[in-house]
């Protein structure tokens, strides 16, 4: 596994953090967001948009979403 592929982050980060790491690290294929992040739905789904496709795998830990973010998950194709 190449390091650029992979964003492992384990302290807090806002949902702006969240957006900005999606926006930059367009080669993502692994994100790990193991910890109080601070991000809603709306994050999730700029994560989603922008990483969705390519990403292989997912781990998130919000405390925030409600199941309208946890469906839009189903737009992750892996």
């Amino acid at each position: 596994m190449k390091l650029k592929e992979m964003f492992s982050f384990q302290q807090e980060l806002s949902g702006q953090t969240c957006r900005l790491i999606a926006d930059s690290c367009q080669n993502l294929k692994k994100l790990s967001l193991r910890c109080e992040i601070q991000i809603d739905d709306n994050e999730l789904i700029h994560i989603v948009d922008s990483l969705g496709k390519q990403l292989t795998t997912l781990v998130l830990e919000a405390y925030r979403l409600t199941d309208d973010g946890f469906t839009y998950l189903k737009n992750c194709p892996k």
